[in-house]
């Protein structure tokens, strides 16, 4: 291609034909920067791909983690509501001045129950190391700050503040045990509660204490999954957009 343009030049040139020399020179010049621009737009748009497949992996990857802390929030949810039905087993067992059985054992310790959450933030932080610009949607990339940044640090505090007593309810709650020792067959007796647990003051008190963390925590849980449920939604939807 390129020996034919000069044979062309060549020709104008030995021919005298300089006005129309001038005017191909001017074409082949147009030529080339047309040739420049597309190379340019190309490399432009191939940049731009990367950048988005880039973008789209790391929400994904948000989407994922979202949908794990969302699941263990329900899991949450309900492991609150299971807790607050053994309370108010044991508080209408009480009030009834009902005196504690062996059978009644298994019941007992599921007052135990609290877990602590923990949520999954690595592809946000990921992503906004390299840099949280490179979400090109302003209305994704201010609500992953506003969540991430704001509600979910908020949400944390509020729910470590609701759970702290939880490790103390556990203690109390084996400080009614009663300490071994050996039966009539020469047998351990360990873990024994006695008769009267259901109508001492410090178990009447647990049952209180667990109760308010039970409401404390679905509350705020209430309050926070539409928020983590809505960023989802819109995670998706511009992923889907891709």
């Amino acid at each position: 291609m390129i020996k034919f343009f000069r044979k062309i030049r060549k020709k104008l040139l030995t021919e005298n034909k300089f006005s129309k020399y001038l005017i191909y020179a001017f074409g082949e010049i147009i030529l080339v920067v047309i040739g420049i621009l597309i190379a340019l737009s190309i490399n432009n748009w191939n940049e731009a791909k990367k950048d988005r497949d880039y973008e789209v992996k790391m929400l994904s990857e948000i989407e994922k983690g979202l949908r794990l802390d969302l699941s263990n929030l329900h899991e949450h949810y309900e492991g609150y509501t299971t807790l607050k039905k053994t309370v108010d087993h044991f508080s209408k067992l009480t009030n009834d001045h009902v005196i504690f059985a062996d059978s009644m054992l298994s019941d007992l310790w599921k007052l135990n129950w609290g877990k602590y959450l923990q949520f999954n933030r690595g592809p946000y932080d990921a992503l906004k190391s390299s840099g949280i610009d490179r979400v090109s949607n302003d209305s994704i990339r201010n609500q992953l700050i506003n969540f991430f940044d704001f509600s979910l640090l908020e949400f944390q505090s509020e729910i470590d503040h609701t759970t702290r007593r939880y490790r103390s309810n556990v203690d109390l709650l084996l400080s009614f045990r009663e300490a071994p020792f050996l039966d009539e067959y020469n047998n351990w007796v360990v873990n024994r509660v006695p008769e009267d647990i259901l109508q001492k003051p410090k178990f009447v008190w647990l049952l209180s204490d667990i109760d308010y963390r039970v409401w404390s925590s679905k509350s705020a849980i209430e309050t926070f999954t539409p928020r983590i449920e809505e960023l989802i939604q819109s995670v998706k939807n511009e992923i889907d957009n891709n």
